[in-house]
């Protein structure tokens, strides 16, 4: 199967960047809202006094700068995903959900394509850095580029691949293959997310 999981394996081979790109609460906020749901209160408790201090209260119209969002979530990967990167992909797939019950739940009646369109053409609400853009490739195919980014880091690509599938499957999507062909983190000129699903 092709997707970022079977990239992500060996950390230590990927590039990481803070350029001081800040990113929207509301997308931090399922990360921190991930672990109060699916871990008990101690946990919980543990992994508040682990996290940056910005990031112990996430307010959903605030602005978070990237390399807290990132330290955030090697804190999570690290305490409950036993370092494994694709383990954030589950943090992408919650965010999705969250999204399409608040803010893209007006999307949820459109395609997946017309989801897809019209998040490249939010992104900058969201995030600070960097565009994004969707091309429909078929029926079943897209492709999401992630352009100019100043701020990167494997853990972000691997919450988008989380996050892209489950907007798919919310969809009625099956089959779903998603998978990042280049990233900025090795080299790339940009982060390139395939999507395939019947």
């Amino acid at each position: 199967m092709r997707n970022a999981a079977e990239r992500l394996e060996r950390p230590e081979r990927l590039a990481e960047r803070f350029g001081g790109g800040r990113v929207k609460g509301v997308m931090v906020r399922a990360h921190v809202d991930w672990v109060r749901d699916h871990r008990d209160r101690d946990e919980v408790i543990e992994f508040f006094e682990a996290i940056p201090r910005p990031m112990r209260t996430v307010l959903a119209a605030s602005w978070y700068e990237f390399a807290d969002v990132i330290a955030l979530d090697r804190v999570i990967v690290d305490r409950f995903g036993h370092g494994e990167l694709p383990f954030l992909q589950e943090l992408g797939a919650y965010s999705a959900r969250q999204s399409l019950t608040g803010v893209y739940r007006f999307f949820q009646r459109s395609g997946v394509h017309e989801l897809f369109r019209r998040s490249a053409l939010l992104h900058g609400q969201f995030q600070d850095f960097g565009t994004a853009e969707y091309e429909e490739v078929g029926g079943g195919a897209g492709r999401m580029t992630h352009g100019h980014y100043t701020s990167y880091s494997p853990l972000y690509c691997a919450s988008a691949v989380g996050f892209y599938r489950e907007c798919i499957r919310l969809h009625g999507g099956m089959g779903i293959e998603v998978w990042e062909p280049e990233c900025q983190c090795r080299g790339d000129a940009a982060c390139v997310f395939d999507l395939a699903w019947e």
